[in-house]
């Protein structure tokens, strides 16, 4: 408990324990079970801050953490993060909230690896999503190039600010998540962060859901689902 928060009160002290940590483990040869540590953590709303001192400097990034999952996430897909009413959406505004990223700090922010997710799958995703309530509405998608969110830097560092993982299951296997890496640390580093997302998945231009994939999912899901829609 002590050592964790003079690693938060001291970015310095926290970058030199993990980089030290992955010099260990590149010495003895230790491996990390990337799986195991997913597994592990599905429901722990300090996911993020658990993989991260497990395995640091998004080191399971270079294998699969999940059996389901196809393959690492790679610098050149595209990234959809999903935006359903009511929980992203500003009801006095129509805007998205800030909010939308906030689980990158926490608990891993989902998203959807849109190069090799079958529309089939994004059908099942979406559908599986607004079941969980009758007022639930799909909005439309965020989108990025993985390579933009990769590149994002924790403040006025060059250290990485975000990870993106491979997180598949069973239900979707073109899951995945984004996590900040250990070297955002300080309220304001994290508000950064944020504002960075934001811009590298378009500044909040909302795709609707008639316009992504050419309206292949949007023509396939239930004409109740899609009602919902034309009631916002």
């Amino acid at each position: 408990m002590l050592l964790n928060s003079i690693l938060k009160k001291c970015p310095l002290c926290s970058r030199l324990s993990s980089g030290l940590k992955g010099l260990l483990y590149r010495l003895i040869g230790r491996s990390i079970d990337c799986c195991a540590i997913n597994q592990r953590t599905p429901h722990d709303e300090q996911r993020v801050a658990v993989i991260s001192a497990a395995a640091p400097n998004c080191v399971c990034e270079k294998v699969r953490m999940s059996k389901h999952s196809p393959c690492p996430v790679a610098d050149a897909e595209t990234l959809a993060r999903f935006i359903f009413s009511p929980i992203h959406i500003n009801k006095k505004t129509g805007a998205v909230k800030p909010s939308i990223f906030s689980h990158v700090h926490s608990k891993g922010c989902s998203i959807q690896r849109d190069s090799v997710a079958r529309t089939d799958e994004i059908v099942t995703f979406v559908k599986n999503f607004l079941s969980a309530r009758d007022d639930f509405t799909w909005i439309g998608v965020l989108s990025s190039q993985c390579q933009n969110v990769r590149g994002i830097k924790a403040g006025e560092t060059s250290d990485r600010a975000v990870c993106v993982f491979d997180t598949a299951n069973l239900e979707n296997p073109a899951h995945g998540e984004l996590f900040q890496t250990h070297y955002v640390i300080e309220e304001s580093d994290k508000l950064e962060l944020r504002r960075k997302l934001f811009a590298a998945f378009g500044n909040e231009v909302v795709i609707h859901p008639s316009q992504y994939r050419n309206g292949a999912a949007w023509a396939q899901l239930p004409q109740q689902l899609q009602a919902r829609h034309k009631k916002q």
